[in-house]
């Protein structure tokens, strides 16, 4: 999900960092959605209400539902964006990408493991990145340099951050129909909608990509 306007420094980045990790450019498919600064109050309350029942969920998941700001709304559209061209293609298996994400040089040999080991268990999304340090319990110690395995989750709060989901499309096909309208930020809700379809996560660690604004690599877009 990258702007290649409003985002033009990391969208050129990314056209050769990429590759360069071992994805050509013909299976990218470039998402742009729309800029916060866009967005009038019409556009806003179309998509997002910030009292919407949790989708017949029994839980308190609430982050910041009723102060969300333009950048974070427009995330999310852009984020459905992304499921309705994953949906649209024959690919069995998407991963969406952030625009500030660093990708390992030996990315695609550890999501080839990944895919792998992940077969033994049933999945609709893998969590690739781990955000701001989340890692399975036990793991915190353990070298980012060790080989990559899969984990299920501590708990039912699996998305420790958007940057990079590996997703089974079937599961998209899901997310896109109860995405709209949101209340919540994406990672918290993508939460309560995994939790609604009874969606399975896995973890990988240590993980295959890093968030460029969540190492000051990057400053952050979504302010706007």
């Amino acid at each position: 999900m990258c702007h290649p306007e409003h985002e033009r420094k990391r969208y050129e980045w990314l056209r050769k960092h990429l590759p360069a990790r071992g994805i050509p450019l013909e299976r990218i498919t470039w998402i742009r959605g729309p800029w916060g600064s866009e967005l009038t109050a019409a556009d806003i309350f179309a998509v997002y209400d910030p009292f919407k029942p949790r989708l017949g969920l029994n839980v308190a998941l609430s982050y910041k539902s009723a102060c969300m700001s333009r950048g974070e709304i427009s995330l999310v559209l852009t984020f459905r964006k992304a499921l309705e061209a994953a949906a649209a293609s024959e690919a069995s298996q998407v991963i969406i990408f952030e625009s500030d994400v660093v990708l390992r040089p030996d990315f695609c040999e550890r999501l080839e493991s990944v895919l792998t080991q992940a077969t033994s268990e049933p999945w609709d999304y893998i969590s690739l990145g781990e955000g701001v340090g989340t890692r399975p319990r036990g793991r915190e110690a353990i070298s980012y340099f060790a080989p990559t395995e899969v984990f299920k989750p501590p708990h039912q709060w699996v998305y420790r951050c958007t940057d990079s989901m590996l997703f089974r499309r079937e599961f998209v096909q899901k997310l896109l129909k109860t995405i709209v309208p949101f209340r919540e930020c994406l990672d918290w809700e993508l939460n309560a909608q995994t939790i609604a379809h009874g969606g399975k996560a896995l973890w990988a660690d240590p993980p295959l990509v890093e968030p460029g604004s969540g190492r000051w690599r990057e400053p952050s877009h979504l302010p706007g």
